[in-house]
């Protein structure tokens, strides 16, 4: 993904750190490079509100009960999915 603009932080790396970057567990460095980055770039910022709005999704449904990695993972294949037809 990339919206084929230069940038100080490639966008691999940005969406690799998304995660840390949601779950305010990201060191301040990469905390500016992220934030500046996903200003700049809006297919990365659109996966960013991406992942925000699913981790809100699943804090309501679960009561905030921890979801496992392998539920999340199918819960993002899927948003993803649904993402790419409507992109396309």
């Amino acid at each position: 993904m990339s919206c084929g603009n230069p940038h100080a932080t490639p966008c691999t790396e940005v969406l690799s750190l998304t995660y840390l970057y949601v779950d305010g567990e990201i060191d301040e460095v990469h905390y500016l490079e992220v934030t500046t980055h996903l200003s700049e770039c809006p297919p990365c910022s659109d996966s960013y509100a991406a992942e925000v709005s699913i981790k809100a999704m699943v804090k309501r449904s679960c009561g905030g009960a921890e979801i496992t990695a392998e539920c999340r993972a199918r819960i993002v294949a899927e948003v993803r999915q649904i993402s790419a037809t409507y992109r396309d």
